[in-house]
Parts: structure tokens; sequence; C-alpha cells
């Protein structure tokens, strides 16, 4: 077997292969299954017996790798063949890689990869070429080959995840809509290829609710030409912009969320002029240079308008279908100014309260005449709206004129109302902690904990509980399986005195696109506890026992350990890092080979609070909101009734309107 040095450094490969993405590396190599002319392309996700990915295999039936190509393919980064062409190795197809750096992709897949490749040599034989790579050493590969007349072309690629790393990505709800939006050019341009994930069949023509077709002009006097399909998809979340030079391929990916909220869609902006160079210019949005930025530019405004355009047209089909089916609550045309006036108004809010109107008759039929009597004999019931936007300065009504056009009117009154609502709890959390009366009946488990498990946001928004009042072995169950790995034989976990431990909160959020994942572990004190070195040293336990634990032991996991309570003694203030009062850090060891970073934090109450009220005083100051401390109390009562002191249920038990100090 011979073995291949690739001309490039073990580091730059590491790089070029990008293992923290294992979606993008499914995408190449399909990609490279497609470019080799291809009419059948299989993604297999093997599974062990705790159901994490093992194995992932990609078969092809193209060409396949010939015995010429090796060294030229996997001996040198860049330089490829494909550089140079446009079209495949037999004309079939436009070609989508020419940078050669694909293949070292397929170690986000696993750390040992093999590719198994039925080919013609130039000479005409038939052969099979097997090359073989591995993690430890991704500058070098091994290969063979041996004839093979009677076996078809095609390509094998297995990826054998041997260090058993996260490849969750692969299973995560929203991959297949990736897979199928990326593709979704070439599989509708091309009916002989075929696409299969994971089982699954990527066929986006069944998907399609709306495919529309712009061209727009940009450049200083509109000389350059472009074209803008923008398919909108039955299901799903997927909303992302590609970028390329024809209709079939688009190297340049960025997602589309932040444009349109609405919709599932894609849209694939084409322009010839978009060579390499142009492509990675893309990346500095309206800052790169012309025409490219306005390219980036005049795509964003025409999907904008087009988005716009199709809300208007969505309420006036819904409209149109009322009316069909004998459900809209007017008949025949308005006689007089009032009855237009009316039923202008009856219009614009059915239409923006669609998504919240049944869609049975008999239901529908109900909610819009009570709308119609709404508007038109018990104004009161739209008093306050209305009388809020007929009073409105001209900027304010412009401006809520280009919400409604990028939103709707029901996700305003959510976002409007969740800050609100988070302002109040804040407000009725002070007076639970440091109302002189109340705040001694507050117990840290059977109260404040449980109020805090639905309030998780007081901590950091990407967090999401993962355990409350759980031992530490649950903790190593619940990382192991945020991981990817087997949990079923886990020993019992305990502190480094052999006892056992129970944490109030853990919180977590996996970033994928680093395959890391961030704990947060939350240890509440009733309010009238005082934190001293007992409690302090309980949470170093915690600490201790994530940093040795081999269950824990993952340099792709960080754990913040966070003690919080009302007040805490000097000898506790005197433990807080000095470089880290404005975070109460304590405690934070040195970074090991193989092990968590983890750090520990000691934080009053009133310091959570005021950070808090800090982040919602822009939108709070907006909406002119500023809740009462009966008001938050009233608000707590109403969310967590059953979860309160019994004292603290009764609103005729409220004591004064302003707290006692905090202390600090």
């Amino acid at each position: 077997m011979s073995e291949l040095v690739l001309q490039a450094s073990d580091d730059l490969v590491a790089r070029l292969a990008h293992e923290g993405d294992a979606v993008r590396a499914v995408v190449e190599l399909i990609w490279n299954g497609i470019d080799a002319e291809a009419n059948t392309v299989t993604v297999v996700l093997e599974r062990d017996v705790s159901e994490a990915i093992s194995v992932v295999r990609v078969v092809d039936d193209g060409h396949g790798i010939s015995s010429d190509e090796v060294e030229a393919t996997f001996g040198r980064i860049g330089g490829s063949w494909k550089q140079h062409s446009q079209k495949t190795k037999n004309g079939l197809r436009q070609l989508h890689g020419k940078l050669g750096e694909g293949r070292l992709r397929a170690f986000a897949l696993g750390s040992a990869v093999t590719w198994t490749s039925t080919s013609d040599n130039t000479a005409g034989e038939r052969q099979e070429v097997t090359i073989s790579g591995n993690r430890r050493t991704r500058d070098r590969f091994r290969w063979d080959v041996i004839p093979s007349s009677a076996s078809p072309t095609g390509t094998t690629v297995i990826a054998t995840n041997e260090e058993q790393r996260s490849l969750g990505a692969l299973e995560a709800d929203g991959v297949l809509s990736t897979l199928r939006s990326h593709f979704a050019p070439i599989l509708l341009n091309d009916t002989s290829l075929s696409i299969t994930y994971d089982a699954m069949t990527l066929d986006p023509a069944q998907e399609i609710e709306n495919d529309t077709s712009i061209t727009i002009s940009f450049g200083d006097a509109g000389e350059h030409a472009a074209s803008v399909r923008v398919i909108e998809w039955r299901s799903g979340t997927h909303r992302a912009i590609y970028f390329g030079p024809d209709g079939v391929h688009f190297p340049f990916e960025e997602s589309g969320s932040q444009l349109e909220r609405q919709f599932s869609y894609s849209a694939y902006v084409s322009w010839d002029g978009l060579g390499p160079d142009q492509l990675a210019l893309l990346g500095l949005g309206d800052m790169a240079p012309d025409p490219v930025g306005q390219l980036w530019k005049s795509a964003r405004t025409a999907i904008h308008d087009h988005f716009a355009s199709r809300r208007r047209q969505q309420r006036r089909e819904q409209i149109d279908q009322w009316k069909e089916s004998g459900i809209y609550p007017y008949q025949g045309e308005p006689t007089n100014e009032p009855e237009k006036a009316e039923r202008a108004v009856f219009d614009v809010v059915s239409g923006t309260l669609v998504s919240h109107i049944s869609r049975t008759k008999k239901d529908a039929r109900l909610t819009l005449a009570l709308l119609r009597d709404a508007i038109r004999h018990d104004p009161d019931k739209l008093t306050t709206i209305l009388h809020e936007v007929v009073s409105l300065s001209e900027a304010d009504r412009d401006t809520l004129t280009r919400l409604l056009s990028e939103t709707t009117l029901s996700a305003i009154i959510r976002s409007a109302n969740l800050v609100a609502s988070r302002h109040k709890f804040l407000a009725g959390l002070e007076h639970l902690l440091f109302d002189p009366t109340d705040a001694a009946t507050v117990g840290e488990r059977d109260h404040l904990h449980k109020i805090l498990e639905h309030e998780l946001w007081v901590f950091g928004e990407a967090y999401h509980l993962m355990n409350s009042e759980r031992g530490l072995t649950q903790l190593a169950r619940t990382h192991l399986k945020l991981e990817g790995l087997p949990t079923n034989d886990v020993a019992a976990v305990r502190r480094w005195d052999g006892s056992s431990g129970r944490v109030d909160l853990h919180l977590a959020a996996q970033y994928k696109e680093h395959d890391h994942i961030r704990h947060l572990v939350v240890e509440l004190k009733a309010p009238d506890i005082t934190l001293s070195q007992t409690e302090l040293n309980q949470v170093e336990g915690y600490v201790n026992t994530v940093r040795t634990n081999a269950a824990f032991a993952s340099e792709k996991s960080s754990w913040d350990f966070i003690l919080v309570a009302t007040d805490f003694d000097e000898l506790v203030d005197d433990r807080i890092q000095a470089e880290y009062r404005d975070t109460g850090q304590f405690l934070a060891p040195g970074a090991k080979a193989g092990r968590p970073r983890v750090r520990a934090f000691v934080r009053r109450w009133r310091d959570v609070i005021d950070e808090n009220k800090r982040r919602l005083e822009f939108m709070t100051t907006a909406l002119e909101h500023d809740p009462s401390i009966t008001e938050g109390l009233e608000y707590v009562r109403q969310e967590y009734k059953d979860l309160l002191p019994p004292s603290l249920t009764n609103p005729a038990d409220d004591h004064a309107e302003t707290p006692a100090a905090a202390p600090r």
C-alpha cells in the first residue's frame, strides 16, 4: 500500500476540514458525488447500541476516483483539475467544487475515513481504489489499487467515529430542511439525480409552497443584472440566502432569519460575475466593495419587498376565502363612507389576526362576527388600540406600517408583553426576597426554586433547563447525552469526601457550530440565609467533582457554578478575586488537558436583579412601563399562585409599597 503526504501542514488541514461542522461535511461529500456525475447519492447514518452515530457512509454511483487521479486529488491542497474546467469529466453537469478541499471535510464525521472507489483508468481498465486517512495524521493518506472488472463504478466514503465525538447535529430537527434547501436548485433542474439522507429522499418539489423568480438591476447606472429565485417552503423554519454564479451552484450561504421571520424560505441569488474572489467578499455584506456590495444590498431589498407583497397578498386571499365560504360577516358592498371605513378596519384587523382565527367554519364565523360587532357596537373593546393608533405621530405611523410589513401585529404585541412581564416578575421577585415580613416565609426549595424553574432568563437567554433538584450522577448522564456519548453504564458520582450531592438548577446551552457545550449550575439559598464559608465549601466540592471525575472529562465543555443569596459575610467577600469583583468569581482552577473549564461565582440577588433591570431598561423606557411592587407581586401571584407561601396568595395581606433596602 502506497502513502501520500499532503503538501500542507497538519494544522492547515485541520482548519480546512472544519471538524466542528458535520452538516457541511455531508454537504461537501454529496457534492463530490454529484460532480462525479452520480445519479444516486445516499447518506447512511449507522448507530450503536446507545443510539449515538458511530459511522457515516456516503455512497454514490458516479464515475469514481481513478488511480491516475489519486496523487493529484489527495496529494496537495488546491490545484484541483476542477479549477480549470466548467463541466464535469464527461460534460454532463456544471462543476460545483473547484478548490480541491472538500474531501478534507470528511474528518468532521469521524477520526478514520476510507474512500473505496471503482472507476476506469486512462487505459480503460476498471479498478478498485482504496484510500484511507486518519485524524491523527491528517496530512498523510494511504492508498492501494486492485483490478475490478465486474463492479459498477462509484464511490463509498466511510467515516468511523472512533473517538465518539458528538454528531448530534446530523440528527437535529432542521438538518433535512437545510439539505433540501441547499440542493433544491440542482434537484429541481436535474430529474435524473436522487439524494437520500438517513432513509429520507430529498424531494424539494413536494415541499414548495411558492416559487418566484425576480430580476434585479444593480450598479451605479444599473448596468448589472442578477436573478433572485425565492422558494417558500410548506413547513420548517429554514431561512437562508444563497449566492452563486449560475442557477444551480451556490457556494456562499448566509442566514435569512433577520430579513424575514414569518415565512420559511430559501432565496437563490445568481450572477455570472460571482467568481471565487467575489464570493469571498460577500461575507462583508454592504461593506463589500462594489459591485459585490451593491448586489448584496439589492438582493436583500428584492427579498424584503417580495415578502411584504406576499403578506398583502395573503391577507387579500384570506378575505376572499372567507367571502367564498360564507363566513365573512358583511353582505354586499358598503353603501356609505362609514360602512367603507368600518369594513376597511375590519379587513386590516382580521387579516392581521388570521393565525389566531380557527380554521373550522363554525368557530371562524363566530370569531369574525364578534370582531365585527366589537368594531361596530362595542368599540370599548378596541378603543385603546384604535386611540393609540390614530394618535401616533406621522413618524410613528410610518414605523408601525414598516413593522407590519416585516412581522405581524400579534408578534409585536407578544414582544412587548414579554418585556413588560419580565419587568413585573423582577419587581415581584424583589418583594419575595427583600420584604421584611414576607421574605421570611419564602423557602429555598418549596417556593423560590420552583418559581425560578420557569424564569431561567434571569440567568441567561441561551440556557435550557436540564435538571432540577437532581444528584451529581444525573448531571453526568445529562452531560454525556449532550456529548452524544453512551449513558447506560455511568458509575455513581460522589464528591471528594465520598458524600452524594444535589444541585438546585442545572442549565445548559449547546453551541453546535463550535461543538461546545456550556453548563450552568445555580445553587439557590433562601432569603433569610447569609452565605458563609460552609456554603462556599459545598459549591467548591461540586467544582472539584466535575474537574476530576472521568464522567465529566471533556475539553469541549465548560461549567459555571453560581451560588446566589440575598447577602454573604466578610469571609465570603474576601474570597472573591479582586479582578472579578463585578462577577463574583471566587474559584477558577487552571485548564488541564482532557478536562473541562470550571469556574465558581457567588452573587447577591440584588446584583442579579439590577443586571436584568439594566438589560430591560431600554425597552421598558420605550414602552413607558414602570411596574410598582404591588403590580409585580400581583403578576407573581397570577403566574405562580400554587408555588407561593399561603400568606402571599391573598392580596389583602399586602404590606407597604416599598420594600426594605436590600442588604449589601
